[in-house]
């Protein structure tokens, strides 16, 4: 009995599967894409971590169905302020990323039409500005070029869009890093 149930489950989930791939829409994109990003970014610099949020755009061509090359451009849209002490006065600071930029190469891999597993690996450069609400506090800017990379997924919701997640690492200094989390929307025109 136990066979003849496993059988039928069996049966039922290829008759589903099936189904379900005869439904998909064929893939005919260009090479060309682009995507625009919201990102939490995690800053760890000048002796302590800020939050400041950013927004990201990024303009992509596949060389091949397994890689990609991208240009990235992003700015800052929310800063992140925590009160700190600064030479025993206490001081609200502020954190704000001015300005990231890229290139990197993006192998991937789908395992199936609608799914995208990648990587990044390349080249670059964020700057950070931190600001203090302290009579007498000087400001600090931090521009860093630097080897980036990361990983992430893209789901497509249709044969040129999609939505994806991925994490950074944009900048890995002996005395900061700055990384961040992206949830975005793109297009294959």
């Amino acid at each position: 009995m136990k066979r003849i149930a496993s059988a039928a489950l069996a049966a039922m989930l290829m008759t589903l599967g099936s189904a379900h791939a005869q439904t998909m829409p064929p893939m005919t994109m260009s090479a060309v894409y682009g995507e625009l990003g919201y990102t939490f970014m995690k800053v760890d610099a000048f002796g302590t971590s800020f939050r400041p949020g950013a927004l990201r755009g990024i303009l992509g061509y596949d060389l091949n169905p397994f890689v990609a090359i991208e240009g990235m451009a992003g700015f800052g849209v929310n800063d992140n302020d925590k009160n700190l002490r600064v030479s025993g006065i206490p001081t609200n600071v502020t954190a704000k990323l001015d300005s990231m930029y890229g290139i990197w190469a993006k192998p991937k891999y789908m395992p199936n039409p609608q799914t995208e597993l990648f990587a990044r690996a390349g080249w670059g450069h964020t700057k950070v500005k931190v600001e203090g609400s302290r009579t007498g506090f000087v400001s600090r800017s931090e521009a860093q070029d630097d080897l980036s990379w990361g990983i992430g997924a893209n789901y497509r919701f249709t044969p040129n869009g999609y939505v994806g997640i991925d994490w950074m690492r944009y900048s890995n200094q002996s005395n900061s890093h700055v990384d961040g989390l992206t949830l975005s929307a793109g297009w294959h025109w």
